[in-house]
């Protein structure tokens, strides 16, 4: 019985050897770079308590350079803006005018998410904040992704990476501002 059990266990990792390993699911999902979607107005390097600024990301659904559209293929009506770094701004008033904001489960972190306006075939946050909090900020502006995922996968459909308006996509730089009182 166990020489059985064991001839069929190096069986099958011979297989997965061979084939390798069918539990992990390779995905190559179409990656297109669009810069300057999401926008900050405006952008400083001081501010002062009470002053405000405007988060702006806007994501065509179609994109004729493309010849895609994204909200047909999918079917996605809300997605993740990875990397947006609004959680920076918490212990500020942040509030949401287009899209939503979530916490979450793991590290308690604020995250935007991009919601689908049928009207303007746009998928679109915007998030007005007035600053509470002075301090040093430094904010990632560049690298951040938008994925969609349609239900029935689990890998992307698309993936778009982007920066905000005035840095440049693959700088590595940072936006470091202060605000004082």
């Amino acid at each position: 019985m166990v020489t059985k059990i064991l001839k069929t266990a190096s069986i099958v990792l011979v297989l997965l050897t061979l084939l390798g390993c069918p539990l992990e699911k390779f995905c190559k999902s179409p990656q297109f770079e669009i810069p300057d979607l999401i926008s900050v107005v405006p952008v400083d390097t001081v501010y002062h308590v009470g002053d405000q600024i405007v988060y702006t990301a806007i994501i065509p659904s179609r994109i004729d350079s493309l010849n895609i559209d994204i909200y047909e293929n999918t079917g996605v009506t809300s997605t993740w803006l990875m990397g947006s770094e609004i959680h920076k701004f918490d212990g500020n008033d942040i509030d949401v005018i287009k899209g939503f904001t979530r916490r979450l489960d793991y590290d308690n972190s604020l995250q935007a998410y991009l919601t689908y306006n049928p009207t303007d075939k746009v998928y679109e946050f915007q998030a007005r904040i007035t600053f509470t909090q002075p301090g040093e900020y430094s904010i990632f502006p560049n690298g951040m992704n938008i994925v969609f995922t349609s239900g029935d996968s689990d890998c992307p459909d698309y993936e778009i990476e982007t920066n905000i308006r005035g840095f440049h996509i693959h700088s590595g730089e940072m936006w470091e501002f202060r605000v004082v009182p």
